[in-house]
This record gives C-alpha cells, sequence and structure tokens, in this order.
C-alpha cells in the first residue's frame, strides 16, 4: 500500500510529527510536551484514574480549552503519555554476548519502565503502541535476535511474547498492590495466595494443592517485607520459560540453542 493511501489516527499523526502540535494561541508557550510532561506526574504520584484534561490544565496554569488547541482528547493524551514514559529506548544500553543475554537484558529493561510507571500497567489495550518509542523498543528486541536463524515474523513474535508476558506481570501485581492497599485501609485482612493453599487445600480434594502447600514457606502478601523479591523471581523464572520456548525455536530453524 502506497504511504499516501494510509490515513493515519491523529494520535499517530502527532506522535510522528505529521500533525501540528496545536495552533498559536494567546499563551504560546504552552504545548504538547508540557502537556505531556505534566500527565505523566500527575499519573506517577496518583495513578491513570487521576488523570484528566481539567487537572493537567489545573496543574499547567492554563484553561482546559487551551490544551485541546494541543492535543485533541484523553486518548491522544494517553498515547503521547506512553510513548513519553516509554522514550527510555532511546538511551538504555542492551547488554550481552548471546541473544538469550540480550534478550533477557531487553525484558529487564522494559519491566524497569513499568516499575517506574505503574500506570502504563493500566493503559487501555485497543491497539499495539506504534509511536516512535514503540518502534525503538521493537527495533532493539529484533537487533537482539540478530544473530539467530529466526525469519524475521518468527523473531517479531518472539519479543511480542515477551513484551506480552511482562506487561501481564506488572499489571497483575499492580491490580494486586493497589487492591491490598484498599483492603488495609478498610480495615480488611490481606493474605498471599499460597498460604490461603496451605489454610483450604484438603488433602483429599486437592491432593497437588496440598502437597504444593506442605513444602511451600509463609508467603509474603502484597506490600509486606518480601513480596517485591518474590514477584521479581516468579518473573525471573517465567521470562526463562519463554527464552527456553525461543531457544527451542531457534534449534528448529538450524541453529545453536544456548542451553
Amino acid at each position: 500500500m502506497a504511504e499516501d493511501e494510509v490515513q493515519l489516527p491523529d494520535e499517530l499523526a502527532l506522535l510522528w510529527g505529521r500533525r501540528s502540535s496545536g495552533r498559536r494561541g494567546p499563551r504560546p508557550e504552552l504545548d504538547a510536551s508540557a502537556i505531556v510532561a505534566a500527565a505523566v506526574e500527575i499519573a506517577d504520584a496518583d495513578g491513570l484514574e487521576a488523570v484528566s484534561m481539567a487537572r493537567v490544565a489545573k496543574q499547567l496554569g492554563f484553561s482546559t480549552m487551551a490544551l485541546y488547541r494541543h492535543v485533541a482528547n484523553k486518548e491522544e493524551l494517553l498515547s503521547l503519555m506512553w510513548n513519553e514514559s516509554a522514550s527510555v529506548a532511546q538511551v538504555v544500553e542492551i547488554t550481552g554476548d548471546t541473544w538469550r543475554e540480550r534478550m533477557r537484558s531487553w525484558a529487564s529493561l522494559q519491566r524497569d519502565m513499568l516499575t517506574a510507571h505503574p500506570w502504563l500497567a493500566q493503559m487501555p489495550i485497543s491497539n499495539p503502541p506504534m509511536g516512535p518509542s514503540a518502534f525503538t523498543w521493537i527495533e532493539r528486541g529484533l537487533d537482539a535476535l540478530t544473530d539467530t536463524p529466526l525469519s524475521d515474523v518468527d523473531k517479531l513474535q518472539a519479543i511480542g511474547a515477551i513484551s506480552a508476558y511482562t506487561l501481564a506481570e506488572a499489571r497483575m501485581a499492580y491490580e494486586e498492590a493497589t487492591a491490598a492497599a484498599r483492603r488495609r485501609a478498610e480495615g480488611k485482612p490481606v493474605v498471599a495466595f499460597e498460604n490461603v493453599i496451605g489454610l483450604l487445600a484438603d488433602p483429599a480434594v486437592y491432593p497437588h494443592l496440598a502437597r504444593l502447600a506442605a513444602i511451600t514457606p509463609t508467603m509474603p502478601a502484597a506490600g509486606e517485607p518480601g513480596y517485591e523479591e518474590m514477584v521479581g523471581a516468579s518473573y525471573d523464572f517465567g521470562l526463562e520459560l519463554l527464552l527456553d520456548g525461543i531457544a527451542a525455536a531457534i534449534a528448529r530453524a538450524g541453529g545453536e540453542a544456548t542451553p
């Protein structure tokens, strides 16, 4: 399809410089970058649900209508916020001598980004991110697999699986932590899933779960000391399973899989 036949959505046109970031108003110091920076600051402090055009305008000292000269709506603002937060892809270093080490580094850097901006796990996902920062992440992931015999399509599928896993884990951890904080504020107990198994799994009904509970130590609940380390270890285990799958795909393609 020819380039002139593709009609970009407004938010993508703005992200890629195919649309003006706004007409000159009575206070020209306001621009899209300032709006996005304020929105990210609000989200980092109070979560994505706290971001509104009205609150961003108030923080910047402008009227809400002034923002609409530069950002069409909240959906467009969210796209700009994601692109800005993911722009770290431009400066981080993917390390490692083997494809597996590089992919592990690539995944860990994405997880670090989600940890720095937990609200990213709350972002609605109607389409894959398609801004410049997303393209940079994808390009660097493909580069990490450049010395493997995988086809370009298979490389894209591989990094897509890791990204989806990383985002899903971040979303689950965020929601668990948020729910735990709310329960504590309401004076309700917070208990780890593993501990519930030990309490309720009748060996006659759930023999596998009961056996697991018998060898599992008491685990911290969300917000308790050791919880973050437990979540990190769980993420690393799942990541290694995915990397094992990529290694198997490389072996099928005629390459040498890292043990």
